[in-house]
């Protein structure tokens, strides 16, 4: 079982305030699953991130991280996902259970937010990796013409 608690009290221990405030985990298709921040922030912030580091992700997976420069500070998103069966994969067409964001101030190196990153997504994926079936979005069947309901058939005498 995917224990919330947990996962924000892991998440908060790296945080590093003020200047490492935010770290959040969230599927690849966008969905929230936990988050810490100190001080606090109103969800809306945090749902910007998300959509923010989705796009990230999109554009940089091929390198198996994402860095940027924003208002928001520095974010880093990186992949939770355990690689112990093989050699880490190229995200090009398969996407991870889970990804990881940390968001710090510009006092924070990227080398030294990368590192603490990868840690940390190294410290959950052994244990989300239980859920990567249920995780993982299904890829949308395609529908043929045949199958498809025509209009016809929706009429009511």
């Amino acid at each position: 079982m995917l224990v919330l608690s947990k996962l924000h009290s892991i998440l908060s221990q790296i945080l590093s305030p003020p200047n490492l405030h935010t770290s959040m985990l969230f599927t690849p298709a966008g969905e929230l699953v936990s988050y810490a921040c100190e001080p606090v922030r109103p969800k809306d912030d945090i749902r910007i991130i998300v959509g923010l580091c989705g796009e990230v992700w999109q554009e940089t997976r091929e390198q198996g991280y994402g860095m940027v420069e924003t208002e928001l500070g520095r974010i880093i998103v990186l992949p939770v996902d355990d690689y112990s069966e093989g050699a880490e994969p190229v995200f090009s067409e398969e996407h991870p259970p889970m990804l990881l964001v940390l968001n710090s101030t510009d006092a924070v190196e990227w080398e030294e937010l990368l590192n603490k990153g990868q840690t940390l997504a190294t410290h959950l994926a052994k244990p989300l990796s239980k859920f990567r079936d249920v995780m993982t979005p299904v890829p949308k069947r395609s529908t043929s013409s045949s199958a498809a309901m025509s209009p016809a058939a929706l009429r009511v005498p």
